[in-house]
C-alpha cells in the first residue's frame, strides 16, 4: 500500500481569504455554574497572554510584521457559547498601538482538549454582543409571538459568530435559534436535547471517560507550559501586559530554546543517519519511474481537467486518465499563522490525523509548498487515516463546525505517456504551472 509523506501534507496554493475573525470589547456574561470543566476567566486570560508570547517569539508571530512583534492581549474578553449553550470560547482582542490586529479564542471548557483554541491573524470584523443579542431576542420575538425567552448569549457555531437564543414558544415548545448579526437573519433552528448525564464536547458529541480524561490531561498538561512561561516573567520583572522589549524578547528565545533540549539519557541513543537516508531516497527517485496526479478543486467537472491536460499534452495520455474517489482528499487554505492555529485542532484529532515525516513516502510535489502571495494550501488525505468510520462528508462537515476551513479536491492520475522522461517532466512542469489546476504530483512506482 502507498504511503504518503509530509510532502503530500503541505502542498501549496493560494485561495480565497479566509474570513475575518471577530472584534470583541464587552466583558463575558456568567458562565454555566457546576461545570467541572469550567475554565475561570482569569487562567483564560493567563493563557492568551503566554500563548501570545509564545506565537511572537517561538512560533510564526514575527511573519506578521512589526504589529504583531509589538502585540498584547487587549481587555474585556467575550465568552461564546456552543451550539449546546455551554461555555465554548474566550474571545481575546490582541492589540498593538492601540489599535485591534487579530485575536485569540481561549477553551472555556478543560473538556475541549487544549487552552488555544485559534489565533486570528487578520483584523477583526466590528462585532457588538449587547447590541447583537438583544436585535436576536427581538428577532425571536417576531417569530413566535407570545414566547418566553429563556438565555440568549453569544454564540460560535462555525462559520457564523452570532447569537444562539433559547426560547419556549407560547405552545410550550422548547426551540434553539441561531442568529446571524451581520445579515440579520435566522440561520438554523433545532430542538434541544437533554444530555446531564453524558460529558459532550462543542458540538454535542457524547465522550467517553477515557477520551475526556485525555482530553483534560491534554489542557493541564499545555497549562503547565503557560504557567512556566508566565513564572519566566516573574522571575525576571518582565510585564507581559506592555510589548516585549528588545532584551525581553532575546531572553524568551533563550527560554524557548532550552525548553526543547531534553536531559541526556544515561544510554545514549543513537540517531538516524537522516542526511544518508534522504541521499539514498534522492537517488532512487532519480531512477524510478513515476506517474502525474493533478489535484483539482471538487466542484470543477472532470471533463474540463482533462480538456486542460489533453491541452498541455497535444492529445489524450495513452493510458487514459484515472481519477480519485471524490471525497478522499481535503485541504485547508490558510497563512502559516493561520495554520499554527488550526493545527490546535488537528493535532491529536481523533478522526483527522496528519501523515508525520518518519513515513517513508512515495509521492512528492513539484513546488513543495506552492504558495502565492501568504498563502498556502496545507494537503492531507483522509482515506487512509480515517479510522472512525465516518464518511469523507461527515469528516469535512465535523471540521467545518470546528472551525476548520476545509475544501474538498479530487486528483487525476495518468499512467502511461507518449515521449521521453525529460518531455514528461516538462510536461509536469506546464500542467503544475496551469492556474486552473490546484497543483501536481509525481508518485513513484515501485
Amino acid at each position: 500500500m502507498t504511503r504518503w509523506s509530509l510532502a503530500a501534507v503541505a502542498a501549496g496554493i493560494a485561495c480565497i481569504v479566509i474570513a475575518s475573525t471577530v472584534l470583541l470589547c464587552a466583558p463575558p456574561p456568567e458562565a454555566e455554574p457546576g461545570d467541572p470543566y469550567l475554565v475561570a476567566e482569569e487562567i483564560a486570560r493567563d493563557h492568551a497572554t503566554a500563548a501570545l508570547v509564545e506565537f511572537i517569539v517561538a512560533g510564526p508571530g514575527l511573519t506578521e510584521g512589526v504589529a504583531w512583534r509589538n502585540a498584547t492581549i487587549g481587555a474585556g474578553p467575550v465568552l461564546f457559547a456552543d451550539r449546546n449553550g455551554r461555555p465554548f470560547v474566550y474571545h481575546y482582542p490582541v492589540e498593538s498601538g492601540g489599535t485591534t490586529i487579530g485575536s485569540i479564542k481561549i477553551a472555556a471548557r478543560t473538556v475541549l482538549g487544549g487552552p488555544v483554541m485559534d489565533y486570528g491573524t487578520t483584523p477583526p470584523t466590528a462585532f457588538d454582543p449587547d447590541d447583537a443579542v438583544s436585535r436576536a431576542i427581538a428577532a425571536t420575538k417576531r417569530m413566535y409571538p407570545g414566547c418566553s425567552v429563556r438565555d440568549a448569549r453569544p454564540c460560535y457555531a462555525s462559520p457564523v459568530t452570532g447569537v444562539l437564543v433559547r426560547a419556549v414558544t407560547a405552545a410550550g415548545t422548547e426551540t434553539c435559534l441561531l442568529f446571524d448579526p451581520a445579515s440579520g437573519r435566522m440561520v438554523d433552528e433545532w430542538v434541544p436535547t437533554e444530555e446531564d448525564a453524558v460529558v459532550v464536547d462543542h458540538l454535542g458529541r457524547i465522550l467517553g471517560q477515557d477520551e475526556a480524561e485525555g482530553r483534560v490531561a491534554a489542557w493541564h498538561d499545555a497549562d503547565v507550559r503557560y504557567r512556566g512561561t508566565l513564572s519566566f516573567a516573574e522571575r525576571h520583572g518582565i510585564n507581559l501586559r506592555q510589548p516585549l522589549s528588545e532584551e525581553d524578547f532575546e531572553r524568551y528565545v533563550d527560554f524557548f530554546r532550552n525548553l526543547t533540549v531534553s536531559p541526556a539519557p544515561d544510554t545514549p541513543i543513537p540517531k538516524p543517519d537522516t542526511a544518508a537516508w534522504e541521499r539514498e531516497l534522492e537517488e532512487w527517485q532519480q531512477r524510478a519511474d513515476w506517474c502525474i496526479g493533478v489535484a483539482y478543486d471538487a466542484e470543477l467537472p472532470d471533463d474540463e481537467v482533462f480538456a486542460v491536460i489533453e491541452e498541455h499534452l497535444g492529445g489524450s495520455p495513452p493510458g487514459g486518465i484515472r481519477t480519485s474517489p471524490g471525497g478522499s482528499w481535503l485541504c485547508l487554505n490558510a497563512t502559516t499563522a493561520e495554520f499554527a492555529g488550526y493545527r490546535v485542532i488537528l493535532e491529536n484529532h481523533t478522526v483527522v490525523r496528519i501523515t508525520d515525516a518518519s513515513e517513508a513516502f512515495f509521492m512528492s510535489v513539484i513546488e513543495n509548498p506552492k504558495t502565492v502571495g501568504d498563502r498556502t494550501l496545507w494537503l492531507f488525505d483522509i482515506g487512509q487515516k480515517n479510522l472512525s468510520g465516518m464518511t469523507s462528508g461527515e469528516i469535512t462537515d465535523l471540521l467545518l463546525a470546528e472551525g476548520v476551513p476545509v475544501e474538498r479536491i479530487r486528483i487525476a492520475y495518468m499512467r502511461a505517456y507518449s515521449g521521453d522522461r525529460d518531455g514528461r517532466e516538462q510536461f509536469a512542469q506546464g500542467l503544475n504551472a496551469d492556474a486552473r489546476l490546484l497543483f501536481v504530483m509525481k508518485e513513484y512506482l515501485t
